[in-house]
């Protein structure tokens, strides 16, 4: 088997962990430049290295998402500014060293706060999510894990024909919703209460064979499968949700 630490083909729900707190002094860039770019026509990109981050044709929008770590649904636009966080630039930014990209990040928060007047704010808001609960013959397949065993996932390669065969090592059921997210548009919660790290199977559902939107088939056929197999399942709830609403954005950035 091949050892992975996560799902290489699903999005993995992000943390706020990079966020910055209230009056925290961020790092900055030594030389950043900010130039519109927008063409629908052309693919974007933003590609972070140690000490640099260099994109293309990415939103105002699509900037924050990434610089605060939340999903698309975390983030509240007021109508006055929708246009603004629509559109796209290319920036071309430099530090005085290398960093990680957790450092890049809040050195991307403080750069948008500069050039384009940002200011944003968490609050919590109830929205709606899909909650992971105990079904009534769960849990299943749950077993303590080996003495020294160190927290992973792998693919088991010899069962392809028959969907991914995941297995978890050490993790919390709560590694599950690593590979139920993609596609739903929404966040799923832990809410099972169960505590502590397992080693477990599942089996996901042949993703080349799905018909239709890629959530769709998640709800349908790998939701079912999770209370088939472990005896937990998947229902649809609502949850107060960390969000960040952009309170202000400049029309252009000021200049480089």
């Amino acid at each position: 088997m091949k050892s992975i630490r996560w799902p290489a083909v699903v999005a993995i729900l992000l943390t706020l962990g990079a966020a910055g707190a209230p009056g925290q002094v961020r790092p900055a860039f030594e030389v950043a430049s900010i130039k519109p770019d927008d063409d629908p026509a052309r693919s974007g990109f933003l590609k972070p290295a140690p000490g640099t981050l260099t994109s293309a044709n990415i939103s105002v929008k699509s900037y924050i998402q990434w610089a605060w770590q939340v999903e698309g649904y975390q983030i509240s636009v007021p109508a006055p500014l929708k246009a603004i966080a629509d559109s796209r630039y290319a920036i071309a930014a430099k530090a005085d060293g290398p960093g990680p990209v957790d450092q890049i990040r809040l050195m991307l928060q403080r750069l948008l706060e500069e050039r384009f007047h940002l200011s944003v704010h968490f609050e919590k808001r109830d929205l709606s999510v899909f909650a992971l609960v105990m079904a009534k013959d769960g849990p299943k397949q749950l077993r303590d894990p080996a003495p020294g065993s160190v927290p992973h996932m792998d693919i088991d390669p010899h069962h392809a024909d028959s969907g991914q065969h995941w297995m978890f090592y050490d993790e919390p059921v709560a590694a599950l919703i690593g590979i139920m997210s993609n596609g739903l548009g929404r966040p799923i919660v832990d809410m099972t209460g169960i505590k502590g790290a397992f080693d477990f199977a599942f089996v996901l559902p042949d993703w080349n064979r799905a018909e239709g939107p890629l959530g769709d088939h998640v709800v349908s056929d790998v939701f079912p499968e999770i209370q088939r197999q472990l005896g937990l399942r998947v229902e649809a709830r609502t949850a107060p949700i960390d969000v960040l609403v952009i309170d202000h954005i400049d029309k252009s950035a000021t200049d480089n």
